[in-house]
């Protein structure tokens, strides 16, 4: 089985290297390594990549799912069994990506039928924002308990970074809307996978550590006013952007059958985590008004936007 890395980066001089180290001491050693390049400003690029290494550079930022999408068509385009999606502050134990793969080999053939990507567990948990593995039902979604002693977990959806991705069922499947840019673009592939019956696990013994050596996109902090307390976020305002209106626009426009409920639930969720910034006006403004602009565009339908 030939296994593709891809990496997608902007700006990760700080961190590129690790994430390739961590790939040169797999005791699986990956085929080939893709990286993505968002049009990085700060260097990522300017240094010796080893020979196994390609580059493609984006003129423009097109996200992570823009990123993945280029990625994962050009694994299909040069027939690679796999593609293990990491991002640049991504560093796999050096059993990863062997163990991911004898996990595949140890299950029935008719569950390898079924497989769309096998996620490795996150060691690294900070910021107080937690990736939980995703399950979608007939009422909406839920969410499944990693127990780090039980062997794998099913879900139809986790984080792009750690996921081997099963090539033929990407090709059933189609490639990731780059339009979700950021936020739910996992959630949205994950929903057309469980459409064509396809699943995804999580391997306890693969094991990945994420956010290394810069702090993580979205980090969450408690403050307290006597009795009262409050969970503010922070994050970009181009963040709070695409989370506010792609999570209106997956229930309201691409989730079938309808969930009236869903869709008010998003309503609400971007009312209230729109709250977190209009109690700091002056220092989080930008983060307000992009909150705003994601309830609109995501109302209307509106998913060509850019921040």
């Amino acid at each position: 089985m030939r296994v593709l890395v891809h990496i997608h980066t902007m700006n990760d001089a700080a961190v590129i290297d690790q994430a390739l180290e961590g790939l040169r001491r797999q005791t699986r050693p990956p085929d080939a390594i893709l990286i993505v390049d968002n049009a990085s400003t700060d260097g990522t690029l300017d240094r010796v990549f080893p020979e196994t290494v390609e580059i493609i550079r984006n003129p423009q930022n097109l996200g992570t799912s823009g990123a993945v999408k280029i990625g994962l068509a050009h694994a299909l385009k040069r027939e690679f069994d796999w593609t293990w999606v990491l991002d640049a502050d991504s560093v796999p134990e050096p059993e990863a990506l062997e163990n991911l793969l004898v996990f595949f080999e140890r299950l029935p053939p008719a569950q390898q039928e079924q497989v769309c990507f096998l996620a490795c567990r996150l060691a690294t948990r900070t910021s107080g924002v937690d990736h939980r593995p995703i399950i979608l039902t007939e009422t909406g979604i839920g969410y499944v308990s990693l127990d780090d002693d039980v062997g794998s977990c099913q879900c139809d959806c986790f984080i792009w970074s750690g996921s081997l991705f099963s090539m033929r069922s990407v090709a059933k499947i189609g490639l990731p809307s780059p339009d979700y840019f950021i936020d739910l673009s996992e959630l949205e592939y994950g929903y057309r996978a469980r459409q064509r019956d396809l699943t995804g696990y999580i391997v306890s013994r693969a094991i990945l550590h994420q956010d290394v050596g810069r702090p993580p996109g979205v980090m969450a902090r408690t403050c307290r006013f006597g009795p009262l307390s409050f969970r503010l976020l922070e994050l970009s305002p181009s963040r709070c952007y695409y989370h506010v209106r792609n999570m209106l626009y997956f229930w309201l426009y691409q989730c079938r059958p309808y969930r009236p409920r869903w869709v008010f639930r998003s309503i609400v969720h971007g009312i209230f985590f729109s709250r977190t910034f209009a109690i700091r006006p002056v220092s989080h403004g930008r983060h307000l008004i992009a909150c705003l602009r994601g309830l609109r565009d995501g109302l209307t339908g509106h998913m060509e936007r850019r921040y």
